[in-house]
């Protein structure tokens, strides 16, 4: 899998999701239900279940250095996407951060990140 294999919003934001949720080594069962639940919040009518299967799958062949890499570049094809929809997305990684019941370094080290892009300054 490489960013290219990843052509739509909804799938990038996916994948940034499950990258958010694995960032501290592993997904927490209530981290996969937050995603499911923001994905189908941002992206209505989305086959979000499968494809979370899906993208789980190929994320955990990459592994969360890869990812890394991969967001970075992906972030370049997705710097026109509306600020209301930027600002959901920054939402729901919170929220997803949060789900296990416990924020650790790593999380917020990303989220941090992430923030650079989704929140004007």
């Amino acid at each position: 899998m490489t960013i290219a294999d990843i052509e739509r919003l909804e799938d990038f934001t996916l994948f940034v999701f499950l990258h958010m949720a694995f960032v501290d080594g592993s997904i927490h069962p209530t981290e996969k239900d937050t995603i499911l639940e923001k994905m189908m919040e941002l992206f209505p009518g989305a086959e979000n279940a499968d494809q979370l299967v899906r993208m789980e799958t190929a994320y955990s062949k990459i592994g969360s250095e890869r990812a890394e890499k991969m967001i970075l570049e992906g972030l370049k094809n997705y710097k026109q996407i509306p600020s209301a929809q930027k600002t959901g997305i920054y939402a729901a990684l919170f929220d997803i951060i949060n789900a296990n019941g416990k924020v650790d370094s790593e999380e917020t080290q990303t989220l941090r990140a992430l923030k650079s892009w989704l929140l004007p300054a």
